[in-house]
């Protein structure tokens, strides 16, 4: 019925626009026949009726057979007019006319009278900031002078040669000491040349925190750190996630993300809705490892210490030889610390190393080149524990339960190409092609829906983190704003251990005649942050580019696409047992 559902959807799109003879434009971008822009290069995408010609100011213009077309125009400083035409069989046609203006950033020049240009302090957002913390400044104004700011200190000018051959750049750094603690509010940059003197503020508000011993707890095991408070469009990049109450220390804050010191060496950030906070009287006493235990069941191996307090971890894996290691912080380990271990299913050997004052790790070398997941949690109140899952028994498809995600859905769409197929539409079905596939192998396959339902992504997460499949695929369709030249098929992960399964699964998708835009690590998307299971992303290819549109909206294709997935699991799982 789902399958019959996209067909009708596809042939809707392509008879209506052969029912409608009549010429039309049906614009992708630009949307606006108003353009204010920046950037020298302008990208115009849609479709046409079938079988119509294209001009743009009287040149011709590729048009695919299903009526799409895709180009690019560089644009001149200035106003720039371009007259989009669609002209059918009978010499009817309709047209858009467009006014681009095209503004380029100035030139660098030096200042020409006496002033400040701009002030720029870091952290670039209000922030809470304590002994030991460093803000940076930059300050463009007349050259020559004087500068400074925070409690006087003078900022340096720059060397012409470090900036393009402009002079008036003044940069600068001062490091935050406990005298500092009345800082409150935004910092004045001021310059000073022959008895004339000019001041600017910065954007942001700036605070000391006085309280040395604010702390937090994480509120559930959803909680994860991030290497900062900024990031794309998927968010700040994160570092893992930590179970619930595990104790953190804050020592400043940026945004709406408290920074965490996680050892003397290292910090991360934390969103401040996933923490409660409070202050403490006293620091918490010092949590000494000087036992562990290891055992065993049918289906994972466990290692556990006992702390003084739930600590923050973190962890990272290797890939033949397969390996798992995990960095407690602010834990350390009774001089000569090393438990003996017992037999178990999947590791081969632990290394207790205090790697760092107060990093103790837990180094888990295991029987086979491929880990196959893990969690780490607190069990019986302060007892770290890392459960390693077992090399399945058999590596064959019937034997695996497979996660298959259909990207977006309901009220999440996605992305859409110029035949205004939805991502969501597409997903489902090519999700659906991948799980029949899979259970004609005998594989018993889980899905996030099977029909056009929202599904919150959180929920996803949660969801697969519980059920713990042998592997997760999450299927998706990519999209640019360069329909011209971006194309392609991809995968994406985030952990070493998730390498191999998207290798294996990209290079059996470049079997289709896909173009490559690569396997590419560390990705940020929420289904790769488990550690459970091994995970891909399949960005199949980009809806985008009017090639590769065509390809999906191809059912042979469709069931091409979900047999090289198949495969490429296939030669992942033989490689694995190897």
């Amino acid at each position: 019925m789902r399958r019959f559902a996209l067909l009708l959807l596809i042939q809707t799109a392509y008879t209506g626009l052969q029912l409608h003879a009549q010429t039309f434009l049906k614009m992708v971008q630009p949307l606006r026949t108003e353009i204010n822009t920046s950037s020298a290069r302008q990208y115009i995408s849609g479709r046409t009726c079938v079988g119509c010609k294209v001009l743009l100011n009287n040149d011709s213009i590729y048009v695919y057979p299903n009526g799409v077309f895709a180009l690019k125009r560089d644009l001149k400083p200035g106003k720039t007019t371009l007259v989009l035409s669609s002209i059918d069989s009978t010499g009817k046609f309709v047209s858009r006319t467009y006014h681009c203006y095209y503004n380029p950033p100035p030139p660098l020049r030096v200042t020409p009278s006496f002033r400040i240009d701009y002030v720029t302090i870091s952290p670039k957002t209000n922030t809470t900031l304590s002994a030991g913390d460093t803000l940076r400044v930059r300050m463009k104004g007349y050259p020559g002078g004087n500068a400074s700011w925070f409690n006087g200190t003078p900022i340096p000018e720059l060397p012409a040669a470090q900036t393009s051959g402009i002079a008036g750049f003044y940069q600068g750094y001062y490091v935050l000491t406990e005298a500092d603690s009345l800082l409150d509010g935004k910092i004045n940059v001021s310059l000073k040349y022959k008895g004339q003197t000019a001041v600017l503020p910065g954007t942001f508000r700036y605070t000391f925190q006085r309280n040395t011993q604010l702390t937090a707890r994480t509120i559930d095991d959803q909680t994860y750190l991030t290497i900062s408070p900024d990031g794309d469009r998927l968010g700040p990049e994160k570092m893992g996630y930590l179970d619930r109450d595990v104790l953190l220390h804050i020592t400043g804050r940026e945004g709406s993300h408290y920074r965490v010191k996680l050892s003397n060496s290292q910090s991360a950030y934390i969103p401040e809705s996933l923490v409660d906070t409070t202050t403490v009287a006293e620091p918490a006493p010092q949590s000494i490892v000087n036992e562990a235990r290891v055992w065993s069941d049918k289906q994972f191996d466990y290692i556990s210490v006992g702390l003084a307090d739930k600590l923050p971890y973190l962890s990272t894996q290797e890939v033949n030889p397969g390996k798992i290691i995990v960095d407690i912080h602010g834990a350390i380990s009774e001089p000569g610390f090393l438990p003996a271990t017992q037999s178990t299913g999947e590791i081969s050997r632990i290394d207790w190393q205090q790697t760092a004052p107060d990093v103790f790790r837990i180094a888990i070398s295991l029987a086979h080149k491929q880990p196959w997941g893990y969690k780490v949690f607190y069990a019986d109140s302060n007892r770290l524990t890392i459960r390693i899952k077992h090399q399945p028994a058999s590596l064959q498809l019937k034997d695996l339960t497979i996660a298959v995600d259909a990207g977006h859905g309901g009220g999440n769409v996605g992305a859409a190409g110029a035949m205004g197929v939805a991502e969501k539409q597409l997903t489902l079905n090519l999700a659906m092609l991948v799980k029949v596939a899979l259970e004609e192998e005998g594989a018993h396959v889980i899905t996030t829906r099977v029909s056009d339902v929202f599904v919150d992504n959180q929920a996803r997460l949660y969801n697969y983190r519980q059920l713990d499949p042998d592997l997760l695929l999450s299927i998706h369709m990519n999209s640019s704003v360069n329909p011209v030249d971006v194309k392609g098929t991809a995968n994406y992960y985030k952990y070493p251990f998730c390498e191999p399964l998207n290798r294996y699964l990209h290079n059996r998708l470049l079997e289709t005649g896909l173009a490559d835009f690569k396997n590419n690590a560390n990705f940020n998307f929420i289904l790769n942050m488990p550690t459970e299971m091994p995970t891909a992303l399949i960005e199949t290819l980009f809806l985008s580019y009017p090639e590769d549109e065509i390809k999906i909206l191809d059912e042979n294709f469709r069931l091409l696409l979900a047999d090289k997935i198949v495969q490429g699991l296939k030669d992942f799982l033989q490689d694995a047992g190897k």
